[in-house]
């Protein structure tokens, strides 16, 4: 398993937890002081045909015809995760679409693409499988008690749970800084 110090990763226990919306307040709180890169990571089982997400017709994850598919952010006006990255201030965002027993695989690839001094925002659980970061944060609904499974299998890991009530989260996230090219927290 790497470690990367540089980079972040942000999951949730289920969907609507403002975990984008928290990556995008972090972006922008550094992106003046350093070249911030955001990725949105969204694994796939290829035997599944069903969408996981519960969402019919988008097409994203079957168009995964690989192990792993990268797609680059050039968009800033679109309501997309990697799109709102992008203006948040982020210099690239990537999409990683990738197959969940090539997770270790696609996320070195795109790692590879990413200058070395760039800080790292990462939204997903599963991508914790492949890699420590610095900082891996979980967001929790306050109201649902229910964790998604790919939650799961990473929570134990987190280095902070943070609640969300649908409004906003009990951590701040300008307390989440950088100290010597590494996040860190500041409790």
């Amino acid at each position: 398993m790497a470690v990367k110090s540089n980079m972040i990763i942000i999951g949730s226990t289920g969907r609507n937890t403002g975990k984008t919306e928290f990556a995008c307040r972090i972006i922008e709180k550094h992106s003046r002081q350093n070249e911030i890169i955001g990725i949105k990571v969204i694994p796939v089982d290829k035997n599944e045909r069903e969408c996981h997400r519960g969402i019919d017709g988008c097409g994203v994850c079957n168009s995964l015809t690989g192990d792993y598919k990268i797609i680059e952010e050039l968009a800033t006006d679109s309501s997309k995760d990697t799109s709102r990255m992008m203006k948040a201030g982020a210099k690239k965002a990537y999409l990683l679409l990738v197959d969940r027993n090539s997770l270790e695989k696609g996320i070195n690839e795109i790692l590879d693409l990413l200058p070395d001094n760039a800080m790292i925002v990462v939204e997903s659980n599963s991508i914790r499988k492949a890699i420590e970061p610095g900082v891996f944060i979980v967001i929790k609904e306050f109201a649902d008690h229910t964790v998604k499974q790919s939650c799961a299998e990473v929570i134990e890991l987190a280095d902070k749970i943070i609640g969300f009530n649908n409004l906003s989260w009990d951590f701040n996230p300008d307390k989440v800084l950088i100290h010597n090219e590494t996040w860190i927290l500041e409790e």
